[in-house]
């Protein structure tokens, strides 16, 4: 890969756009006492891991951010890989809020601003807040994905 092609396909890996925070922080709330409580202490973090939007918006934009190999994400707690676009698509039809892959792909073919998966960083290890579909979306296409980490151990 070029350098110039590199830098292209980094540029539109953003923090978060004002619907993908909105949609993140509300997935996150409604699920807040079902599954993050003991996703919080499977990975040693704080909990609540957000007290309030200004804090996660807070948490985000003081996340490190980089590349994350396949490789790397295979080690995530709640990352699903798929091999194709096609399992994908059949993975997220069963959602209760099925993910419109198509609409990934062209962002990422058009080279929108597409929002970083979120991972949570705790004593244990890490775990997908956010962004599971956008990320099996680039390492499809063949892209490798820019995420965001923030810690959560505090």
């Amino acid at each position: 890969m070029r350098y110039s092609d590199y830098l292209t396909e980094q540029s539109k890996w953003v923090i978060f756009t004002p619907e993908s925070f909105k949609w993140d922080f509300t997935e996150y709330k409604k699920k807040e006492d079902k599954k993050w409580k003991s996703r919080s202490m499977q990975i040693g973090s704080r909990f609540p891991i957000f007290k309030d939007e200004a804090d996660f918006r807070s948490s985000l934009k003081g996340a490190t951010t980089k590349v994350l190999s396949r490789r790397e994400a295979s080690k995530i707690g709640n990352v699903a890989l798929t091999n194709s676009l096609e399992d994908l698509k059949s993975m997220t039809s069963n959602y209760v809020r099925p993910r419109d892959i198509d609409r990934i792909v062209r962002g990422l073919e058009s080279n929108d601003k597409m929002p970083m998966p979120i991972i949570l960083k705790g004593k244990n290890g890490l775990f997908i807040l956010a962004g599971n579909s956008r990320l099996n979306v680039a390492y499809n296409m063949g892209l490798t994905p820019k995420v965001a980490i923030i810690d959560v151990r505090g």
